[in-house]
């Protein structure tokens, strides 16, 4: 075992990662807020130097380049915030952005002084940036560019094919941009400069995903040894539980009083010990889910909850609980895995029934808001409630409400973190509304597939 994990170790750090999913949207949507502070910076700051410095500024060019980057930043914002999100989709905003960047980045360099220009620093901070998002052969080639478009620059304007503007307010009036020895030297500090501190920021980057990897697959280790194991625990147990029930109701001859009683207590343990096996293979399903990514394919979520309600029936019928259901007539096709929406559902409407006292009732409500493409299913109950101080903690893992404990009510207090992270995997959301003694109303939001979607 060591072993495996030493040479999994190896492999990651020989191998260049590139960015998860989220991690490429998250750092996308950063840049996409950073430039918004940037193309606001610049129209306030050349309206200031224009306004009150009266610094001699190309205004309106300077003005335009912070409206342009507005626009563009508004376009990619919309692109990107569409409603299905494909990783080829948020590549292609991301180098979109990157090449507008780095155009709008050397029209600021040129008009603020070319190789004299303050703006410089732009180029190594978005250089920078990029290596949260890119791999280091496309940092480098980045870095590479940079220092090739300033050199244009400087070249350009030392030999007067583009016109180089002074500005005398910050002592750049001077011919600094035909030094050749100044020149180089910009060139030199500007180029180590970025690629130095684009390398230690790829590398960083890199580090920390081969780190989430490895944790990846450590969990996704445990998830799967947790599945296997409960599995193998559930035939045993129900075999033995089966065994006790019988003798407990005579089939092996008549039972004393004192053996009764053993014979009761042992099969009380056995069906908590059934509660925490079903519980932990729950958990362990929605782990794995969750992190090795299951593909999602299109399930009626109608058929899914008849086959909930047709099986947990038998428990309410037990408790003389009223079960009520409303049912849409749209199947409501969302993407999703249906073994992950039984346990969704399952947990939800067996806790509903386990909770409600006899004589109670449980209402189950499906139905289809067109307008939002959602489905919305709720559960409610007549049952024991949740205190107000348990209500924040509830989907923790293992932690049960008070007044559940105080009423010894079997369960381990981790239905609720599995059907959370469900919920989250299939981008749906969960509602849940309680009151003590007054009883408890789950909802959970899944948005529709659409028509001809296909499995991802």
């Amino acid at each position: 075992m060591d072993s495996s994990l030493a040479a999994s170790d190896r492999s990651h750090s020989g191998r260049r990662l590139h960015p998860t999913f989220d991690e490429l949207c998250q750092n996308t949507r950063l840049l996409i807020g950073l430039r918004w502070v940037a193309g606001l910076s610049i129209l306030a700051s050349t309206m200031f130097a224009w306004a009150v410095l009266d610094i001699s500024l190309k205004t309106l060019p300077l003005l335009f380049v912070g409206c342009a980057v507005l626009v563009y930043n508004s376009i990619l914002y919309n692109l990107f915030n569409r409603e299905k999100k494909t990783r080829q989709h948020v590549w292609r905003v991301t180098w979109v952005q990157v090449i507008l960047d780095w155009a709008a980045m050397t029209v600021l360099v040129y008009l603020t002084g070319g190789i004299t220009s303050p703006a410089l620093i732009y180029f190594v901070i978005h250089a920078a940036l990029s290596g949260t998002i890119l791999v280091r052969w496309q940092v480098r080639s980045l870095a590479g560019l940079a220092i090739l478009l300033v050199g244009l620059l400087a070249v350009l304007g030392r030999s007067g094919w583009l016109p180089h503007i002074n500005i005398p307010e910050l002592g750049l009036d001077n011919d600094l941009y035909k030094n050749t020895t100044y020149i180089a030297a910009v060139l030199f500090f500007f180029g180590t400069t970025i690629i130095t501190l684009s390398e230690l920021v790829t590398d960083r980057a890199q580090r920390l995903r081969q780190r989430e990897q490895r944790i990846q697959h450590l969990y996704e280790a445990r998830s799967a040894f947790m599945r296997i194991a409960t599995h193998e625990l559930r035939a045993p147990l129900a075999a033995g539980l089966s065994l006790m029930r019988n003798i407990e109701q005579g089939y092996t001859g008549e039972l004393s009083p004192q053996q009764a009683a053993i014979i009761t207590r042992v099969t009380g343990r056995l069906e908590g010990l059934t509660v925490l096996v079903d519980d932990l293979l729950a958990l362990a399903t929605s782990q794995e889910a969750t992190i090795a990514q299951v593909p999602l394919e299109r399930v009626s979520l109608r058929a899914v909850l008849e086959h909930i309600i047709e099986r947990e029936s038998p428990s309410a019928e037990a408790k003389r609980i009223t079960l009520n259901t409303d049912l849409a007539d749209d199947a409501g096709m969302t993407m999703a895995a249906a073994s992950g929406l039984y346990i969704i559902f399952g947990n939800l409407l067996n806790n509903a029934i386990k909770y409600t006292p006899d004589g109670g009732r449980v209402d189950v409500l499906y139905r289809i808001a067109p307008s939002d493409r959602q489905a919305i299913v709720s559960i409610t109950d007549t049952g024991m409630g949740i205190p107000a101080e348990d209500m924040p903690r509830v989907f923790d893992e293992f932690y049960r409400a008070s007044n559940v404990k105080n009423a010894h009510i079997a369960g381990t207090g981790i239905g609720l973190p599995a059907v959370r992270m469900l919920v989250e995997r299939f981008g749906s959301t969960i509602n849940l509304e309680s009151e003590e003694g007054k009883g408890t109303t789950v909802q959970v939001t899944l948005p529709l597939a659409a028509r001809h979607s296909v499995v991802f």
